[in-house]
């Protein structure tokens, strides 16, 4: 979100040069620049240790697959935010959590930071309020299942790439 009016006082703000930022929404009554905002997410990917991993659908997905994910609470770390997703989202308890990159979707100007989950196998428990249906996919499935080019199918991606390489 970009600031056309101060938060605070509500003037109109001015477009002016800050450092190496260049032209940035500022207030000239409160003397301070609002630069933009916009939501930071998690989306994780959960593996077994026999290498299956967690798909869920939700209501805006309709028949696709997708990778637990949710908004950072204020105050929350990226990785408080993981471990309390998974929890919420199918009630499996994180055992490790691994950063794996962080890419910015313009269409809802959220940050999302990318994560590889290890969790025991157990009897998902999918939430009533956020979750249609949830299940245990071999990795090489549920990379099929995925969307190619989305933050989804990029995640697995990575985690196919670093098994390879020899880091997970």
């Amino acid at each position: 979100m970009i600031f056309e009016f101060c938060p605070f006082c509500g003037s109109r703000l001015i477009e002016k040069e800050i450092g190496d930022e260049g032209g940035i929404p500022f207030c000239a009554a409160c003397n301070r620049p609002h630069f933009p905002i916009f939501s930071t997410c998690v989306i994780c990917l959960c593996v077994n240790e026999y290498e299956e991993a967690v798909l869920i659908k939700q209501d805006y997905t309709g028949d696709r697959h997708i990778l637990i994910a949710g908004y950072m609470k204020p105050g929350e770390s990226a990785e408080e935010a993981v471990v309390r997703e998974i929890e919420e989202e199918v009630g499996l308890r994180t055992e490790s959590v691994y950063y794996a990159f962080s890419k910015f979707y313009d269409k809802r100007d959220q940050l999302m930071l990318a994560y590889i989950c290890k969790v025991r196998k157990a009897e998902l428990k999918p939430s009533p309020n956020e979750v249609n249906e949830a299940g245990w996919y071999p990795v090489e499935e549920a990379a099929a299942l995925l969307s190619k080019g989305y933050m989804t199918g990029l995640l697995m991606d990575k985690y196919i790439e670093l098994k390879e390489n020899g880091f997970l």
